[in-house]
């Protein structure tokens, strides 16, 4: 799997399966616990050695490769949300790559995080997922949301006000952020989204494939 577009298909569909699980949460409070922990899980691999790594294997980011081929090819208008999530978490990293304290404040927080754990794996984060949320929206609420402008989340007030699903909202977007990093260094870029649409979507069908028949 050496095609470049492969790379990008991957990081981009970790960004839409974060993406989807915060209009789920801001409308109904709450969202796939699959997804949500998988989003957890790939904020913590910060040294990985392939791309889909980061996920613990593209099967992992199934979900996100099938949305990811309707963005691109429908744009229906439920799916406005999800993109404009996206494409917000794709402007926020492309400033905090650029600014060196905060990602050593990050790597620290997470170090920190990580430590009061033995592993961090799946049975880790079901056993731990909200104190881990409160922690993770704590950096992105620190670090990350004061370098740009802030992403608008919109959904029903009552669950907006909770600060649960509040911390978990910010957890996604921080999962978003993390898959965008992934797709800044895999030579992602946003002129791709309207001249490589397609290559993008065909990497995608390739590797939806590639899990299928493999399942």
């Amino acid at each position: 799997m050496n095609n470049k577009y492969h790379h990008i298909a991957i990081a981009l569909a970790g960004a839409t399966q974060s993406a989807i699980l915060v209009p789920q949460l801001a409308n109904t409070g709450v969202c796939s616990a699959i997804l949500y922990e998988r989003a957890i899980k790939s904020v913590f691999k910060t040294s990985p050695k392939t791309t889909d790594d980061v996920y613990d294997g593209i099967e992992n980011v199934k979900t996100g490769l099938q949305t990811l081929i309707q963005l691109l090819s429908s744009g229906q208008k439920e799916q406005v949300q999800i993109i404009r999530y996206i494409f917000g978490t794709l402007s926020i990293t492309s400033k905090l790559l650029k600014n060196n304290d905060a990602l050593d404040k990050i790597d620290q927080r997470l170090r920190r995080i990580s430590g009061l754990y033995s592993e961090m794996n799946d049975e880790t984060v079901s056993a731990n997922v909200d104190d881990l949320s409160y922690s993770l929206a704590g950096i992105y609420s620190d670090i990350i949301s004061p370098i740009s402008t802030k992403i608008k989340v919109t959904g029903k007030i009552e669950f907006l006000q909770n600060s649960l699903v509040q911390a978990k909202v910010r957890t996604a977007l921080l999962g978003c952020v993390r898959s965008a990093i992934l797709w800044y260094q895999v030579d992602g870029s946003r002129f791709q989204f309207i001249f490589c649409r397609k290559r993008i979507c065909n990497a995608a069908q390739q590797l939806l494939d590639q899990i299928n028949r493999a399942s």
